[in-house]
């Protein structure tokens, strides 16, 4: 990846570049931030935590932090956008979307530019986030502003995506999984996604899938880099995160959506993951990226 690209996702919450992705190109990478790809030119044969699929011109895929990418091949006039943004950023731009929207839409294909409208209205977003990008590069300061100004046009592109996904949607097909544990991994975390607020327990989704919860572990650790009960907390943790800062439920509203069995627990279950208590984080406005 380019330094450049890298050193800025943390000096200003967001990074852009264009790229041939031959870093990617049989060679497993984990991204390390949310990154949103848009092929420009040429076709590539991609695999995303091991699902299997074709990126070609005017498709957007959007790729949450942790996402294992292998390019498995590329033509030669192969070139992609990339966005990388920071926790803060992310959490921040796609705070307006249900975790079922965010489902839908993440890991998965879309077939943007149907048009000449809508390639018109993509491109006008990169061209937006490209001149926010060398403003910040010129100075030093505001990067508060800066972020904001992503943070609009990232939440723009995904209500473009919305819309366009609702008819456009290419699933990554359950057929297309290499091999067993993979397969198990995309069962596991499409579950999560459904079911993390009434089931937080590791035994409820080894049982779910038929297997134990040492082999559910052992997969998630090789697939994510953690193991299963981590990778629960941490979603749930994003999106209490989410319903903190963006939205005006009660302490009491997200006991009872999160299914804990009272504030003090949710209270003592937030600050344990996240160093801070429910009160002190809304407060504040406490995020690491």
């Amino acid at each position: 990846m380019n330094n450049v690209y890298l050193k800025k996702l943390p000096q200003y919450g967001f990074a852009t570049i264009q790229s041939s992705l031959q870093q990617f190109v049989q060679h497993v990478y984990q991204l390390q931030h949310t990154t949103i790809f848009y092929c420009i030119s040429g076709e590539a044969l991609f695999t995303i935590d091991g699902n299997k699929f074709r990126f070609t011109p005017g498709q957007i895929i959007i790729c949450p932090t942790g996402s294992n990418i292998l390019l498995l091949d590329i033509t030669s006039d192969f070139s992609a956008r990339l966005l990388g943004l920071s926790k803060h950023v992310w959490l921040a731009a796609r705070s307006a979307m249900s975790p079922e929207t965010m489902q839908s839409i993440e890991r998965n294909t879309h077939q943007g530019c149907n048009n000449d409208f809508e390639k018109e209205f993509v491109d006008n977003i990169f061209r937006q986030i490209d001149i926010i990008d060398a403003e910040a590069s010129s100075c030093n300061e505001n990067n508060d502003y800066h972020r904001q100004c992503i943070i609009l046009a990232v939440n723009t592109l995904l209500l473009y995506i919305q819309r366009i996904s609702k008819k456009n949607i290419q699933p990554m097909k359950e057929s297309s999984i290499s091999g067993n544990n993979d397969k198990l991994f995309y069962e596991f975390r499409n579950l999560l996604e459904s079911k993390f607020r009434e089931n937080r327990s590791v035994q409820f989704y080894a049982n779910a899938l038929k297997i134990s919860t040492r082999h559910l572990n052992s997969i998630c650790q090789r697939a994510g880099g953690q193991n299963a009960k981590e990778i629960i907390d941490h979603y749930t943790i994003i999106e209490l995160q989410v319903a903190l800062m963006y939205s005006h439920k009660t302490f009491q509203e997200l006991v009872n959506e999160f299914k804990f069995p009272d504030q003090s627990y949710l209270n003592r279950y937030f600050k344990r993951h996240t160093g801070f208590s429910l009160s002190e984080f809304r407060t504040h406005g406490v995020m690491v990226d």
